[in-house]
């Protein structure tokens, strides 16, 4: 049993008040089980960890690929900022939650975990999508979120429902990608492109390569690429709401 956690992702962040000075800011913890069901079961069920953690939302992800194990995933948070973000982690070691913590712990293998602040919050939250969860080191940030603005557009023109948010990891150390060890890679950003379906996130994908204007822009996008370190499909869900 086994279980990832990683962050990105990325639901909650439409609902955040983008007049504040503090970014929207995330938490994920990378895990692995032999019990996807009885984990997201738990994750519904336990209001006492997530009104502990101050979190806004909270949902989970499991890998469809980019992994060799079964039963790989992570949970996310999202908060207001970064000072609630990392207040809420506290929660997790608090001996007060020790018991709904040995839970999780019965039930999965904890792989690591990661805080980020949205440098593109999502515009929209599904309840649950289909998403491309990628990892990527890239000299300009800001230009290579602007590039991925106009692959959103290009995808909303083509009448998809497809939308992304990026992010910037906070001690998240050398990215999981394996069975037993780790890829020993930092990343400068977290990109999570979702859509409501597994169908209409490929389509989304059919348009990028047999369009003119697909191409274009992923070309574009392709040209600033370092290199990408992360790359996975995953399904994710939200289980809990405090809004």
């Amino acid at each position: 049993m086994k279980t990832q956690m990683l962050t990105v992702v990325a639901f909650l962040c439409t609902t955040l008040s983008m007049s504040v000075a503090s970014a929207p800011s995330g938490a994920s913890i990378f895990f692995q089980t032999d019990d996807p069901a009885a984990y997201i079961q738990l994750l519904k069920s336990d209001t006492k960890l997530f009104k502990a953690s101050g979190a806004l939302q909270r949902g989970v992800c499991f890998n469809s690929t980019g992994m060799t194990e079964a039963g790989r995933g992570w949970a996310y948070a999202f908060y207001p900022n970064m000072e609630s973000a990392m207040a809420g982690a506290d929660a997790l070691v608090d001996p007060r939650n020790a018991d709904v913590v040995a839970q999780y712990r019965a039930i999965s293998q904890f792989r690591g975990s990661v805080h980020y602040s949205a440098i593109r919050p999502h515009p929209r939250s599904l309840p649950s999508s289909t998403a491309r969860n990628m990892a990527v080191q890239v000299d300009d940030v800001a230009g290579y979120v602007a590039i991925l603005e106009t692959i959103e557009k290009t995808g909303k023109e083509s009448g998809l429902d497809v939308a992304f948010s990026a992010y910037t990891p906070m001690g998240a150390g050398p990215l999981f990608n394996g069975a037993h060890g780790t890829l020993p890679a930092q990343a400068d950003v977290l990109i999570h492109v979702d859509a409501p379906s597994s169908a209409e996130l490929g389509k989304f994908f059919d348009m990028l390569s047999s369009t003119e204007a697909g191409r274009k822009a992923y070309a574009a996008a392709a040209e600033l690429d370092r290199k990408i370190v992360m790359d996975q499909i995953v399904r994710c869900m939200n289980t809990n709401s405090a809004m």
